[in-house]
């Protein structure tokens, strides 16, 4: 035997919304489709974006007023028994439904009971009362249909402006990367200076000791008839040329040191550089995005 979805798709096709950002109409047709209690006028509506089981779930809740019946599935069925809705009718009502995907849509079917007959357009023609029944049926399949494409879009809203405001907190990031390295090079040019200051320094400093050996060499030779003295200006020698020698070793170190801030500059601009050109990709994501939220705002405002 075919499942009601397999008969309802063989007995009719149904109708097909035409969705803009600018207006969005949701609309209920009037159709025959198969039930439990065979084919039977129906109220059909699709619902854009929306879930299975968000669908069922809420309709289920939106069917049951102002009674204890309990909504009840037999297979894909969704019914309830003697519900009270008075915008519709002042008395019990029956209501049948079916849910089920189609594309990115859900269609819901449902089928009202009212005093033994399933409520059509025929019936709406037989009285002012009946008429206003129709139009409430009508309205509160429209007002549900509404409503859950509404939250849709809504919850698409809001992750769209999750996405936004990501982004932004990205360029954020990547401004103040920008800032660090901006600081980091002025921290190495900085530690530049500092470093030929410190070589002029020292470079001073060994100029002088060269003058200073040069004259202790003069010492030495002239020493060369006292042996004691002789052998105490040598070791004075020794010790200067060590301090030469020493201060000749910092400044080789404080040049390395030069080499190495440079070489850190050169890899901050390039990380700038960087930097910014992913700051370009990043404002244009941010734009992007900013147009997908006023179109998914503008579609949010034009559901009707």
């Amino acid at each position: 035997m075919k499942t009601l979805r397999n008969l309802f798709v063989l007995t009719f096709v149904l109708f097909v919304s035409i969705i803009s950002h600018a207006q969005i109409n949701i609309e209920v047709d009037e159709l025959e489709a198969n039930m439990s209690k065979g084919l039977q006028p129906a109220f059909v509506v699709e619902i854009p974006q929306a879930e299975d089981d968000v669908v069922i779930k809420t309709w289920s809740k939106y069917i049951r007023v102002d009674t204890k019946s309990k909504v009840r599935n037999e297979g894909e069925e969704i019914f309830i028994l003697g519900t009270n809705i008075e915008k519709i009718h002042k008395g019990p009502i029956n209501i049948y439904s079916y849910v089920f995907k189609k594309d990115s849509t859900e269609k819901l079917v449902a089928f009202f009971e009212i005093d033994s007959v399933f409520f059509s357009k025929d019936e709406a023609s037989n009285s002012i009362e009946n008429e206003k029944t129709y139009h409430g049926i009508k309205n509160f399949v429209r007002d549900f249909a509404l409503g859950k494409y509404r939250e849709a879009v809504a919850l698409e809203l809001k992750a769209e402006q999750k996405k936004l405001k990501d982004l932004t907190h990205d360029l954020e990031k990547l401004e103040k990367d920008n800032v660090s390295y901006q600081k980091e090079i002025k921290g190495k040019e900085q530690d530049i200076l500092n470093a030929e200051s410190e070589i002029g320094s020292m470079e001073t400093a060994k100029t002088r000791m060269s003058e200073e050996i040069e004259n202790q060499k003069l010492k030495v030779s002239s020493l060369s008839e006292d042996v004691v003295l002789q052998d105490m200006a040598k070791k004075k020698l020794k010790e200067q040329e060590k301090g030469k020698k020493g201060i000749s070793k910092d400044i080789g170190k404080k040049q390395k040191n030069i080499v190495s801030y440079q070489s850190n500059i050169k890899e901050f601009n390039r990380l700038i550089e960087d930097n910014q050109e992913k700051q370009e990709a990043k404002l244009k994501e941010i734009e992007g995005q900013e147009d997908v939220i006023e179109k998914v705002t503008s579609k949010l405002q034009g559901i009707k």
